[in-house]
Order: C-alpha cells, then sequence, then structure tokens
C-alpha cells in the first residue's frame, strides 16, 4: 500500500522540488498543503494532490493531514513560522501522523541570534518531545541565496554583503532537497538532528571569485556594515521583521557562527555535497546569462 506524505510550504524553493520528485516513487502518494491551487499547478501535473489552505486556518490543517503518514513540515521565514508550524503538529499528532521531516534553521536554537534562529529551535524542541518520530534538517546558508545580489553582480560585478570575512559552509539546495528525499524515504535516521553543508567553509572573497571565475567577468565582494543590509532589506519592501533578521545573522556570520562543514549530505544521500564550483557552473552563470 501506498504511503501517504503531505508536504507544507510546497510552492517554495526546496518544496516544490521535493513534492515533485517523491510524486516519482510508486510507493509513495504525495499531498500538497498550498495558498493558492494556481501556483501549484506544475505540482498538480507532476501527479501532487492538492490541499489548498493556510497555517490560520485550522479546518484547511486538518483535512490536509488527514490520512497521512508522513509530514514535511516546511515554514517560510515569517514572525509566525513557529505558531504556523505548531498549528501543524498539534493537528498531524491528532490525526495519527507517524513522522515529521521537518527544514529547521541552522544551528537552530531558542536562545539563537536571530529571530528566525529562535523561532526553529521552538519548533524543533516541540517536534522532539511530540512522541512521533521525526528528522530534523538545519542546512546551512543556501548558496541560491546568491541569486539577490545576481543585479549588482550583473551589472557592477560587485557582491554586497554584511558577513565580513566570516566563512561559512553554505550549501546547494538541490543538496537539501536529496537529502530531505532520503529522509522521507528511509527510517535509517529518524529521531536524528542532522545539518547538511557545502563541502568547504569559505568567505565570500573566495564565493566571489568562483562566481567571477564561472561568469567570465572581475566579481567582487564588497562588505557592508550589518546596518547597511537592514535598511537595504527595508528598502527592498521586504518589511522590519526581515530587516533585522538578516542583520543578526551579518552579525552571527561575520563572526564565523557558521564556519564549519559536516558530511550529513553524503550521509543521507550517498553523495557529496556539491561545491560552490559545482553551483555556479550548473545554476547560477547558466540562470544570469539568460537574465
Amino acid at each position: 500500500m501506498a504511503r501517504n506524505v503531505l508536504v507544507t510550504g510546497a510552492t517554495g524553493n526546496i518544496g516544490s522540488q521535493l513534492a515533485g520528485r517523491l510524486a516519482g516513487q510508486s510507493d509513495l502518494s504525495v499531498r500538497a498543503f498550498v495558498r493558492d491551487a494556481d501556483k501549484a499547478a506544475a505540482l498538480k501535473d507532476a501527479g501532487v494532490e492538492l490541499s489548498v489552505g493556510t497555517f490560520e486556518d485550522g479546518g484547511s490543517i486538518s483535512s490536509a493531514v488527514d490520512g497521512i503518514d508522513t509530514l514535511v513540515l516546511i515554514t517560510a521565514p515569517n514572525p509566525n513560522a513557529a505558531e504556523q508550524a505548531g498549528a501543524v503538529l498539534s493537528a498531524a499528532k491528532q490525526a495519527g501522523v507517524r513522522k515529521v521531516v521537518r527544514i529547521s534553521a541552522l544551528n537552530a536554537d531558542p536562545n539563537g541570534p536571530t529571530d528566525n534562529t529562535r523561532q526553529h529551535g521552538r519548533t524543533d524542541a516541540a517536534i522532539q518531545e511530540s512522541g512521533l518520530d521525526y528528522v530534523i534538517l538545519r542546512p546551512h546558508f543556501f548558496m541560491q541565496n546568491l541569486f539577490m545580489a545576481a543585479p549588482t553582480i550583473g551589472g557592477e560585478g560587485n557582491i554586497y554583503m554584511g558577513m565580513g570575512e566570516g566563512k561559512l559552509g553554505l550549501i546547494d539546495v538541490r543538496d537539501i532537497v536529496d537529502a530531505t528525499e532520503a529522509a522521507v524515504v528511509s527510517e535509517d535516521f529518524n529521531n536524528q538532528v542532522l545539518t547538511p553543508t557545502g563541502p568547504d567553509s569559505i568567505d565570500f572573497n573566495q564565493i566571489a571569485a568562483s562566481v567571477g571565475r564561472g561568469v567570465g567577468k572581475d566579481v567582487n565582494y564588497v562588505a557592508v556594515p550589518p546596518e547597511a543590509v537592514e535598511a537595504s532589506i527595508i528598502e527592498m519592501g521586504m518589511g522590519e521583521w526581515f530587516g533585522e533578521v538578516f542583520k543578526h545573522y551579518s552579525e552571527a556570520y561575520s563572526n564565523n557562527w557558521g564556519d564549519f562543514t559536516t558530511g550529513d549530505v553524503e550521509k543521507l544521500t550517498g553523495h557529496p555535497a556539491r561545491s560552490i564550483d559545482q553551483f555556479v557552473d550548473e545554476v547560477f552563470a547558466p540562470a544570469l546569462s539568460q537574465g
């Protein structure tokens, strides 16, 4: 009998890739919890059942988790993410869900340096105390975040970030998807907290050099104060919460809060984590050339 899997946040960067891939496996039946069915049309075409609702609507959450064995719990960063995750977890327990695979945040901790870190820390603790089987994944800084700098890379040859000379073991989202898929289909990683990272801990000067090589032009890293990062995020229209979170992340990374790597991608997937050069050559440079 097919195992029923629910993916929340299924139109996001991770969830959209994951739900479609899981739907291609004959022993899984996949449902996606989405706000907008039109935005999830590609998932429906891939064989994913759509359950439309919001994290604020308890009735739609209950419908989404009904009959589910494994819940992939993804919530977008926002001021209410912990409450949203808590509502889904509560409904999942009531519905008899067996297992939760959670996409958490790097170094999640109720006492962490950013509100995003703290919210994920509270959610992780609730999952571990839930009595359900779980796999908690705390991925490092996404390589795909470099797309935020694409306009200035293309126009000026500069990457503006607020991380000083701090090093970080950033990860390709493709590896996060691979790792999450493994956590869903296998029982070998149950009741573990894993931290997928890239293969190398590098600073933004090294990242800029890799990007420059890949796009065929000189690219420089320009370090800016964390306060300037906050102001820029707010100016972009992302709001004060995101501005403060980005500022605090910048401060933490500047102090080498993310200066480490693990072997958890290979542990989960059987293949090594992709390097920054692979990401640039296979994802970033082709996208930049088309944009």
